[in-house]
């Protein structure tokens, strides 16, 4: 994935793998007559966030000769490819993966874009200026803070909520002005607050005020009881993320197919629906999946889980040996919370083998609904329903 990339490319582009995982990363992608679009693309539900990576070493010069130009080529250009880069995504509906993989766009009235632009070489000697460049908000860090903006914010939906979280600051008339420090501390600040900017309420005129943050802000956080309880609490939401991976890899290998169609497939709802997750959801979520694994044949059927964005998860199971009768069940199950719970607009639903029971190998079913209207007539037809379905199915049996 990584080839032809430099090493500061290579960095960047295994920190958006790891925060949204392979699927929805594409480093330096194809743009207008084939040439590269940025260094990385993240296309993912309707987030597209373009990333413009520019190593240049800082040399001083005694005055602001030095910053100028360090500025001039690892900010003012990066600025000016995103800009370049958006500009043509609005002109066509997917993109070229240099692997010569077609990713497609998210319709262009449902876009939402977001700006990266990393700025490595200053050693932190360079004040960073970042905001409203003209042609939209960018979004400036250097090496001391990618790391904590990717690996702290480590899924799509809590990376774009913070980036518009501090856009709406920023805009709003807040200016934060960092005392030796730079995007990490407010990306601290942002989780010590509970996600969130509001500081005080009943100051309405926020215009020219300034918020200072000192260099010890995402230090303290890091170092604090609350924070290691808090990441430990989350260990098991990365189960959710190597389920996510490992459909994928079946994805990407023709290995997902369509259940009624049995024709290979590489419809991805059910698999963005699972990513748009946020990190805690993810951990509710793993937690109950895993729970009800383990339960035993016994206990329960089926579990269902509430989900972010307005979804809700099935699990279930059934032996590999009759995957038809599996999979009708989980249909029908994830068709009944669809109408059942109110307020669910999609509903994804997953089968497999309890641990230890199947004596052929394992494989898991996947299943995707996303109805913007439940009706009397549609809950008659269900030849009308299954039109309407994203629904496929995912094969990875491994042998015994």
């Amino acid at each position: 994935m990584t080839s032809g990339l430099t090493p500061s490319e290579k960095f960047v582009a295994g920190l958006c793998e790891r925060a949204f995982l392979r699927l929805w990363t594409h480093p330096n992608p194809k743009g207008k007559k084939g040439k590269e679009l940025c260094d990385c693309l993240i296309v993912c539900g309707p987030h597209v966030v373009i990333i413009s990576v520019k190593d240049n070493e800082y040399r001083e010069t005694g005055d602001k000769t030095g910053w100028e130009r360090w500025t001039k080529v690892a900010i003012d250009k990066s600025i000016a490819q995103i800009w370049g880069a958006e500009r043509w995504l609005d002109t066509v509906e997917t993109v070229e993966r240099t692997d010569g993989r077609t990713v497609a766009l998210p319709p262009k009235n449902q876009r939402r874009y977001h700006r990266i632009a990393v700025a490595l070489g200053s050693r932190g000697e360079v004040p960073l200026t970042w905001g409203d460049s003209g042609t939209g908000f960018v979004h400036v860090c250097d090496e001391f803070s990618v790391g904590a903006l990717f690996l702290a914010l480590d899924t799509i939906t809590d990376f774009v909520e913070f980036l518009q979280a501090a856009e709406e600051l920023v805009t709003g008339g807040m200016r934060p002005l960092f005392s030796g420090g730079g995007l990490e501390d407010l990306v601290a600040l942002y989780l010590l607050r509970d996600r969130s900017f509001n500081f005080d309420s009943r100051k309405q005129d926020k215009t020219d005020a300034m918020l200072i943050l000192h260099n010890d802000i995402r230090k303290g956080m890091v170092e604090s009881d609350e924070f290691k309880r808090m990441r430990k609490d989350l260990e098991n939401s990365y189960v959710w993320d190597r389920l996510i991976d490992l459909y994928t890899k079946d994805l990407l290998t023709g290995g997902m197919f369509d259940m009624h169609s049995q024709q290979a497939t590489d419809n991805e709802l059910a698999l963005v629906t699972m990513a748009i997750q946020p990190r805690v959801h993810r951990s509710f979520l793993a937690e109950a999946f895993l729970q009800f694994l383990n339960s035993g044949a016994l206990k329960s059927a089926a579990r269902v889980a509430q989900g972010y964005a307005d979804t809700a998860f099935v699990f279930t199971t059934g032996s590999s040996s009759d995957r038809e009768q599996r999979s009708k069940e989980l249909f029908l199950r994830c068709l009944v919370v669809r109408g059942k719970m109110p307020g669910v607009r999609t509903v994804v639903g997953i089968a497999t083998d309890r641990p230890g029971t199947s004596s052929i190998g394992y494989s898991s079913d996947i299943v995707y609904i996303c109805l913007k209207e439940w009706s009397d007539k549609q809950a008659a037809d269900v030849d009308g329903i299954q039109r309407d379905l994203g629904y496929f199915q995912n094969v990875s049996w491994t042998g015994r």
